[in-house]
This record gives C-alpha cells, structure tokens and sequence, in this order.
C-alpha cells in the first residue's frame, strides 16, 4: 500500500472519509470551562495569601492572639522530629533499586503481552485455580490456628468458586482465546502502546496544573477566630462543652469555592475525555485491522489516522461522552457521601439499596457510552446517534454473554496482581539479603519491594487495559459483521460463534427473531464491493453455502 493511499476497506464498516463534525457545542464547551480554570488559577497565583504556609501552621491555629492576626505570628516556627528511620539515607539506598525496577517492570509488561498471545489459555486456568486454592488454603491455616469458623467460611468459599468457575467453564475457554486475540490485535498494531504512554503524559500535562491551580487557589484568603470557639482556658480555645479546639481557622476568598467546585469538575471532565480519546483511538486502529482485506498491510498510520479522528471531527461527541461519564461520576460520589452519612445516623437500609440500585444503573450507562465511542471511532457518526445504534446493535446481537464479558477483566487484573506481588517480593527478598546487617534493613526492603509492587501492578495494569479495550473493539467489529451476514476475520468468528449470542432475523411483521451464529470456514473473509474479488461476480459473503442461501 503506497504512503496515503486508503485501504480497501474503506468500502467496508470503517468511514475514512466521510467524518463531518459533530456535536461542536460540548466541545467548545470543554475548551471553555478549561479557559476559565486556568485563568482562574492564574488570578489566584497573582493574588495568592504569601504567608499561607505560616499560617496554616498548627502552632498559629491554636494561638489566641493570631486572630485577628498579629506581629507575633511571625515567631511561629514548625520542629521538625528527628525519628529514627531517615526517607533521604532510604532513598540514596533505594534509587538504583526502583530504577532497575522501573526498567524491568515495563519487560516484565511486554512479557505479560507474550505470554498473553501464545499462552492464553494456560494464563486463564493458573489465575482460576489460584482464585480456588488461596481461600482454600487461608481456611485450612485458620483452622490449624484455632479459628473454626473463620476457616470453614472460607473453604465454603473456595467450594463456591470452584462451583461457579466449573459452571462457567466453557465461557472461561472463550475467555482465554479471547485474550489471546486482543494480544494479537496488539501485536499486529503496535503503535497503539506507543499512543497509550503518550495520552498518560498529556493528562498529567493537564492534570498537574489543574491540581496546582486549585491548591493555589486555595490559598486566597486570611485567618478568622473558629466559630465553634466558646472560651479561652489556660491559653487553650474549647467549644461550648468544653474540648479543645483550634482558635482560628482559614477562610477563603468568596470566589474560591464556586472555582474549587468548577476546577474539580474540569479535571474530573479532562480525565474522562483523555480516557474516551484513548478508547476511541484504540477502537479505530483495531477496526482498520480487522476490516482489512487478507494479506494487505492496512496496519501503517492507522493509530494516528484514528488520533486525528479523534481531535478533530470527533471531539465535540467525545467531549459529551466524557460529560456524561462526569456526571455519572459525580453522581456516584454525591450518593457514597448520603450513604456514609446515613450510616453515622444509623438509618442506612434504604440508602443502600437506592444506591445498589443506582450503582447499576451507572453501570449500564458506562456501558452503553463505552460501546458508542467504539462505533463512533468505527464510523464517525455523533455521540447520541452512534449510542442509539450502538445498543440497538448491542440488543440484537446479544443474547446472555455476562460471563465472557466478566472473565476478561478478571483474569487480566488476577495475573496482574499475581506477577507484581511475585515481583515485589522478589526485590524484597534481594534486598533484604544486601541490607540485612543494617540496622533498619528489614523496613527498608519491606518499603522497597512495596513500591516496586506499585510499579509493576501500574504497568501491568496499563496493559491489560489496552487488552481490553482490544477485546471491546474487537467484539463490535464482529457484531458489525452479524448485522451484514459477512465473515470479515474467519479466526475471530469462530471465537465469538461460540459465545451465546445470536443473530437477528428480521421478520414481515419487524420483530426480530434470533437464530445460531454463523459457523464460517477458515480462509474466507468479507470482500469490500469495490474488491476486483466482487467485481469479478464473486460473493462477497464468505459465509454463503454453495447453493447460494446464506446461513442464519
């Protein structure tokens, strides 16, 4: 394929050309509420309290004499306690350590990949027995320790798992060929990671000044006597019943609060969009492989085509997805915080159950939005559009495949955890063995096999995301197919043939009526119209008996 030129494919599911704007409002409006953060944080540095860090200082909090403010706060000093484990002698020991485990951890990454795409299935079974036997082997150590009760929950526990896991059994094979598929998507685009590392530095790019901006923003403002301040004993501040308080506290200017609260829901807002750009850009990149005719390199430029996509037409329907993600978000915290109050007042039944009830309906809202970027990268259509079509695609395709779509996650996640917690104690162990004459050896490798524990689940878990985001993408690409009765990747069809969905036949009266997947030959894959293949008189349905009639 010659620099530039489109692929074959461009016939097909994906839209390379046709992308006009859409919803240019939501994103103006998130270039708007970013102006005004920044400008807002840049006020507030200019017009900043300077003597804040003096200020908010416990000892000038609980001066009487600092409110209203006087010249014998600036006396005020804060001690530092000399303790006996010392964070810079820890780091001079350490930094070679975490260095050689930053690098290690991003190979220990890649070989997560490897083992992912040749050993899917042996990866999927080691993270389901592991699940079974650590219950297990907890309730037998609690009950050779005395704890009868605790040990038999347990065990109960694994005999649970181990029932559920067989039930679901088949579903667990998929998951792991599933897996093996995402791996090889990725494998054939590696650009992708290359793309992911480079949207983590650009939300730190705008997470790290919006945080900045916010905390010097709260420093606009002066000390106030505390109004829960009653009387004054022996130089101490008490509230009306007697217990101790602090004598001043800090108010801030009046336009601090509305902008902390417009602050926090930008960077809340960025977040989520530098997530659906991440999501989109890996659903457009999978899409141009997976509708890429046999044997014709349609991999080059595709991840950067889909970035281009993204901020450009696109950004405005992105911009509301990552909106109602937002809202979602705020939601769920708004009804965390009613159901930690009503705990404290000790009325927390029906809290509970408005917020389990709550909680799935945020979920399917994440759902749904999470499927419409993936048809929006797919075919460029706007957020609200491309959500309706996404479920009704959804609907008509599906039938009950919860378990595929939660094994996935769990798996990945379990040997992610399971390889940084083999890593970490690894580095405990080496270093451990180097310290150990010290005198604070022990605490110093414990620290460090933690942090390098941190290191590696971040990495570890930054793959697996990407895996399945792949998978998501992959999934709708295939549901795409059901929709046209094509077989574009044979290999990936015999994959999701075997997962319980079906496909939807519509009938004269318009109900739709669901019959078995396709079972597609190997080697055959959808011809776009404008392939010499279909010029030629070829069926384009690879899918299609000798006879003509297509298989439902």
């Amino acid at each position: 394929m010659m620099p530039g030129e489109e692929p074959l494919a461009a016939s097909g599911h994906f839209e390379y050309h046709d992308r006009p704007r859409h919803d240019s409002f939501w994103g103006g409006l998130y270039a708007t509420a970013l102006a005004v953060t920044v400008f807002g944080g840049l006020y507030g540095s200019v017009h900043r309290n300077r003597k804040f860090a003096l200020l908010s200082g416990t000892e000038v909090r609980s001066d009487p004499g600092s409110c209203p403010v006087g010249h014998n706060l600036f006396s005020a000093q804060l001690q530092e306690q000399p303790g006996d484990f010392s964070i810079s002698e820890f780091m001079s020991k350490a930094a070679t350590w975490l260095l050689v485990s930053a690098v290690l951890s991003l190979a220990l990454g890649l070989v997560f990949l490897y083992v992912f795409k040749w050993h899917s299935r042996i990866m999927t079974r080691i993270t389901i027995q592991i699940q079974v036997l650590l219950p297990a082997i907890m309730g037998i150590a609690a009950i050779c320790a005395g704890q009868v009760g605790g040990g038999v929950i347990l065990i109960l526990l694994a005999l649970l798992a181990a029932l559920v896991f067989w039930m679901w059994r088949g579903e667990i094979e998929l998951c792991a060929r599933l897996l093996g598929i995402a791996a090889a998507g990725l494998n054939e685009n590696p650009g992708l990671l290359g793309f992911v590392v480079l949207a983590k530095f650009a939300l730190l790019s705008v997470m790290l000044p919006l945080l900045a901006f916010s905390g010097l923003a709260y420093t606009n403002g002066d000390l106030v006597p505390n109004s829960q301040r009653a009387s004054l004993s022996s130089s101490t501040c008490q509230d009306a019943e007697g217990t101790p308080v602090d004598c001043c506290v800090w108010q801030v200017d009046s336009w601090v609060g509305p902008y902390m609260t417009l602050s926090n829901v930008t960077l809340l807002w960025s977040v989520f969009l530098v997530f659906e750009v991440r999501v989109f850009t890996i659903a457009g990149t999978i899409a141009q492989w997976y509708f890429s005719p046999p044997g014709l390199a349609a991999n080059q430029g595709t991840t950067m085509r889909s970035v281009r996509h993204a901020l450009g037409a696109s950004f405005g329907s992105l911009s509301l997805g990552s909106l109602v993600l937002t809202v979602v978000q705020l939601l769920r915290n708004a009804m965390e915080n009613a159901k930690q109050q009503a705990q404290q007042e000790g009325g927390s039944l029906l809290v509970s159950l408005a917020s389990c009830l709550m909680e799935c309906v945020y979920s399917l809202i994440d759902y749904l939005t999470k499927f419409a970027t993936v048809r929006m990268a797919i075919t460029g259509e706007a957020f609200l559009e491309a959500a309706r079509r996404a479920t009704d695609l959804l609907a008509r395709n599906f039938l009950k495949a919860y378990g595929v779509w939660w094994f996935p996650p769990m798996v990945l996640n379990c040997a992610a955890v399971l390889l940084s917690l083999a890593w970490g104690l690894l580095i405990f162990t080496l270093s451990w063995l180097r310290w150990q004459s010290s005198s604070n050896g022990t605490m110093e490798a414990a620290i460090l096999g933690v942090l390098c524990f941190v290191m590696a689940l971040v990495v570890l878990a930054f793959f697996s995301s990407v895996l399945l985001n792949i998978v998501d993408a992959v999934f709708m690409c295939y549901a795409l197919d059901l929709d046209t009765q094509s077989v574009t990747k044979s290999e990936v069809h015999e994959v999701f043939s075997q997962v319980p969905v079906g496909v939807a036949v519509e009938q004269p009266g318009g109900d739709y009526a669901y019959g078995a997947p396709a079972s597609p030959a190997r080697g055959h894959a959808y011809v776009p119209p404008s392939h010499p293949a279909a010029a030629a008189g070829q069926s384009p349905m690879a899918h299609r008996s000798h006879d003509g009639s297509a298989q439902v």
